[in-house]
């Protein structure tokens, strides 16, 4: 290993800030009590000889109480240290999903460091996608454990409990893999879509123009608690996989191709803490399709929040669709997509797109805010996201009150299944979002893309933007709205008053043909035809 010392020499705070971390070797998570420790051992690289008892452990933006104890000195720079801190229940409940664990060290004229901790030790900078026990607090539904990054740093995860989180369900996926190295090789297809959760979006419909087209090696996964599982035709549920089951994690290691309208981990569990399960989601030889849930022309593509969106490097074939030039571009030029992987066919499910002549509602569904996910599991009427829909609420005139419904974003449906709040009458858990759109006289929505949707039946969208200066802040640095007063194809208002009068008018009217002409520049296709165009594009590139 390279002497340290010898790195930075002529640079000392630049030396400072590389060579202080710490490298674990070994860790270790425990509850005791309403806390829980963390212990662990590492090497810390120590050059400028910190005093080690006034080391401490940050975790979102919270220092913790720690404690750090030299065992022994490894030369010049370098010791073996043992260090604990503890966590409480409501230092977790503020934690976002993902939290970077730093070593922090301020002296007594105030100057600070903070420095990322290494996971392990033994894999240097490269990470191999281990992770510490899951821990589950049955009591708010959540699993915490530590995980290591792509590049070997450590981070806290806090998040809802999943399916796989059980020893029985581990047990399960480790000898799903091994079987499938043990069996043949076979060209084959899994689909899925939101969390697994869900029959309503792209892919469950080109999922069944390729049964109907006699495809056999195409599997759907799809949660055993689907509440509208008997009204799928029974001639597709043959090729069901149910989430969860020894058979779906065996197709899920056995496929070589995934087609879904989410990204590639939600065709087994999001955010999964199992290393094979990681290491196949990982594998560049997958082929992969991403659908999308919907038109991706809100939220820039440049954005911090976005990064997950950025194009996959994969020796398998990789696809996005999109609805339009215009969104095709958007890929291209914020998302560094190269031209070849983007199929401009339009969205499946729009195809299935339907609009009752009667369409009567109001219909409220702002988007998923990642910064208040956690916040929401744990208390969901004290988030500013449901502040805001209270007062959407208030600015519909009492005569059209009743027509309201309120869609969660489904990242937030658990949240509000089976509780009680003043929302409750209007917000809609046990309805697919198909059938309320199909009713829905307006959409009143901030920066979702089921504005797309809700547009191409013939609904009038509003776009509620009273708190666009601080979301787009969350969103992360970059972002910006890629709709804007010159192409948005609805009224924008940016605070309750405004929208009062707003859908008073927008209920009295149909679309207004500018609204339309614009929104006809982001999604070209009106003829029904979107899975047909795909589905060539599939064969002629060989994926299917």
């Amino acid at each position: 290993m390279e002497d340290v010392h010898d790195l930075f020499k002529d640079d000392p705070l630049h030396y400072y800030n590389y060579a202080v971390a710490i490298g674990n070797v070994r860790n270790s998570f425990r509850q005791q009590g309403r806390k829980w420790i963390a212990r662990s051992v590492g090497v810390l690289l120590n050059p400028l000889d910190l005093p080690v008892e006034q080391l401490q452990i940050k975790i979102h933006d919270e220092i913790l109480p720690s404690r750090f104890h030299t065992l022994f000195r490894l030369g010049k720079g370098r010791a073996l240290v043992s260090y604990t801190f503890a966590l409480d229940y409501e230092e977790i409940e503020r934690f976002d999903i993902q939290n970077k664990v730093y070593l922090s060290y301020t002296d007594s004229r105030g100057f600070g460091l903070e420095k990322g901790i290494l996971y392990r030790i033994q894999d240097r900078r490269k990470g191999e996608l281990y992770q510490g026990k899951v821990i589950q607090i049955p009591e708010y539904n959540t699993s915490v454990f530590f995980r290591q990054s792509k590049n070997n740093l450590m981070y806290f995860t806090v998040r809802k409990t999943n399916i796989s989180d059980t020893p029985w369900q581990q047990l399960k996926i480790n000898a799903a893999y091994f079987l499938a190295k043990l069996l043949p090789k076979q060209k084959s297809i899994l689909m899925f879509e939101k969390e697994s959760a869900r029959y309503e979006e792209s892919a469950s419909v080109v999922y069944e123009r390729l049964i109907d087209q006699g495809y056999e090696n195409v599997d759907f996964v799809l949660d055993p608690t689907y509440p509208f599982i008997q009204s799928i035709p029974k001639k597709y549920r043959s090729h069901i996989v149910f989430k969860g089951s020894f058979k779906h994690y065996l197709k899920f290691f056995r496929a070589t191709t995934f087609i879904g309208s989410e990204m590639l981990v939600h065709s087994i569990d999001l955010r999964i803490a199992n290393r094979h399960a990681l290491k196949k989601l990982e594998d560049k030889n997958n082929n992969y399709v991403f659908l999308q849930h919907g038109v991706m022309y809100m939220v820039s593509l440049d954005s911090e929040s976005r990064r997950f969106f950025k194009p996959l490097k994969l020796k398998g074939k990789y696809r996005v669709v999109t609805s339009s030039v215009a969104e095709a571009r958007h890929f291209i030029e914020l998302g560094g997509y190269p031209e070849d992987v983007l199929y401009i066919t339009g969205l499946p499910k729009f195809d299935k797109n339907e609009w009752l002549p009667t369409a009567d509602r109001i219909v409220i569904m702002p988007t998923w805010r990642p910064w208040e996910y956690n916040e929401a599991r744990y208390d969901f009427t004290e988030t500013k996201y449901y502040h805001m829909i209270e007062r959407m609420i208030e600015a519909i005139p009492e005569s059209l009150r009743e027509k309201v419904t309120v869609l969660v974003h489904p990242l937030f449906l658990d949240a509000v299944k089976g509780k009680t709040y003043p929302l409750q009458k209007y917000i809609s858990t046990e309805t697919k979002y198909d059938d309320v759109l199909k009713q829905a006289k307006i959409l009143i929505t901030d920066y979702s893309s089921i504005a797309y949707d809700a547009f191409y039946r013939g609904s009038n969208v509003i776009f509620y933007w009273e708190e666009k200066d601080e979301s787009l802040e969350n969103y992360g640095e970059n972002t910006k709205l890629m709709l804007n007063p010159d192409n948005a194809f609805g009224d924008i208002c940016m605070n309750a008053s405004d929208l009062s009068a707003c859908i008073v008018r927008n209920y009295e009217s149909g679309q207004v043909p500018l609204y339309r002409k614009r929104y006809k520049e982001l999604v070209t296709f009106e003829d029904g035809e979107n899975t047909d165009r795909l589905i060539e594009c599939l064969k002629k590139d060989e994926i299917v």
